[in-house]
């Protein structure tokens, strides 16, 4: 194998690992709020930042970073102020997210493969800045879930106790909802608009199959995810299929497995 080959693919197995490990732990949050939908609205708005990106001829990144953390920051105070079903507010912000960026697209005339490569990734391409930048985010959610794992789990369970107690409740849960902003950020071009919030709910949803605690619930989900990108990897090489699609495929294989192991346990 040619040395920039392996340099680039050992970069990339890396940050994959990165973001499984710490996209597992936020989707067991989600799941127990029953709010595994926030991160496919959010890839909706994601992609309106790309999509502005382009119009206006500067870096997508940024952009997208700043417009979906304000978009998740959106539909939290939507859901407090309005009233409004949690689900609602998310397929609201979902339908007006892909609309707008469609808009935005066609206005900046970006219906390449540029804009493909946000939408279904390709973490086998990605820079080594990206990498870096995976790595480094993906760092900074879990030493964040460490500290406030406790606090977000209160919360997740029983809102108004939590708020008794003394908890600021509104601010835990706006963190969740920063969190799994950063998560869709990261993923874009790893993973792909299209397929990330996969990556961040199905390892949590087989962790909770087979963990006998919350506790553990959080280890198996970050291995269940780093599990996902590795064997997807192995298998896009191997089998030549797309990066994006393998690992989603192997972590289905990893909850259908959980499934068959907690029903023949029980």
């Amino acid at each position: 194998m040619d040395l920039k080959i392996y340099i680039l693919f050992w970069q990339a197995f890396l940050a994959g690992l990165a973001l499984g490990a710490a996209s597992g732990p936020v989707g067991v949050f989600l799941i127990l709020r029953r709010d595994s939908l926030l991160p496919h609205a959010l890839t909706h708005v994601a992609f309106t930042g790309v999509a502005l990106g382009f119009l206006l001829h500067g870096a997508p990144l940024p952009l997208t970073l700043l417009v979906t953390v304000l978009a998740a920051f959106a539909v939290m105070h939507i859901r407090e102020k309005a009233g409004i079903y949690e689900d609602t507010a998310v397929g609201i912000l979902a339908g007006l997210g892909l609309a707008l960026a469609v808009v935005l697209a066609s206005l900046a005339r970006s219906y390449d493969v540029r804009l493909l490569t946000y939408l279904f990734g390709n973490i086998l391409v990605i820079t080594p800045e990206e990498a870096f930048l995976a790595l480094g985010l993906a760092l900074l959610i879990l030493l964040t879930l460490a500290r406030f794992w406790e606090a977000l789990l209160f919360v997740s369970f029983d809102e108004e106790s939590a708020r008794a107690s003394g908890l600021r409740v509104k601010l835990l849960k706006l963190l969740l909802a920063l969190l799994t902003a950063l998560l869709v950020v990261i993923g874009m071009r790893l993973i792909g608009l299209l397929l990330i919030s996969a990556l961040m709910v199905i390892p949590g949803a087989a962790a909770l199959e087979v963990a006998r605690s919350f506790r553990q619930s959080l280890w198996f989900s970050a291995l269940f995810g780093t599990l996902s990108v590795a064997g997807g990897l192995v298998l896009s090489v191997l089998l030549d299929l797309p990066p994006s699609g393998a690992i989603v495929l192997f972590s289905g294989f990893i909850f259908l497995g959980g499934f068959l192991v907690r029903r023949t346990v029980v």
